[in-house]
């Protein structure tokens, strides 16, 4: 009996560790390579950028949806927190905010035809520990860490759509307040 249930207690410690693990260190693990591989790629940190059209030459980590275009911003908030805007788009968009732990922390709509939707999506991106100046109509966003991740996708099936995505960026920002 005792050998079972040290054995037992082995199993429980084990599983436990397992669980953590995968739980808690592996998402960060992840997005912290996803972010290394991207700036080695040249994407800057608290800057828009347009990510290619969607072919078979551009899937690199995971399938994209190929009728939809992306913009991506790596969020550096070791100086304090990162204003992302976004404009509306006519059709589906969305703006997402990812946590360093690979947590969906903010959705919110870009698509035009959603009643309530902003003409321009204002998000306001802070650590837990970062004080933040009065706001006004963004909404707030805190992460535990001072690395996240934002994404915007619009539905761009044509090259058109895609070109008109893409001339939204200027307009778009991700920057420190």
């Amino acid at each position: 009996m005792k050998g079972f249930l040290t054995g037992l207690a082995a199993f429980l410690v084990t599983f436990a560790l397992a669980h953590f693990v995968v739980l808690n260190a592996l998402p960060g693990k992840i997005m912290s390579k996803v972010r290394d591989r991207m700036m080695e790629g040249g994407l800057p940190e608290n800057a828009w950028r347009m990510s290619p059209r969607t072919s078979p030459e551009t899937q690199t980590v995971v399938r994209p949806a190929p009728d939809l275009a992306y913009a991506i911003c790596l969020i550096d908030l070791s100086g304090g927190p990162v204003k992302l805007t976004a404009p509306a788009w006519p059709d589906y968009g969305s703006l997402s905010v990812f946590a360093a732990t690979t947590d969906n922390v903010y959705a919110g709509s870009l698509d035009a035809r959603v009643t309530g939707t902003p003409v321009m999506r204002q998000v306001i991106v802070a650590t837990e520990a970062q004080d933040v100046p009065d706001a006004g109509t963004a909404d707030i966003v805190r992460v535990k860490q001072p690395e996240a991740l934002a994404l915007v996708r619009r539905l761009a099936p044509s090259q058109e759509a895609y070109d008109a995505a893409a001339a939204l960026i200027p307009e778009s920002s991700c920057k420190p307040l």
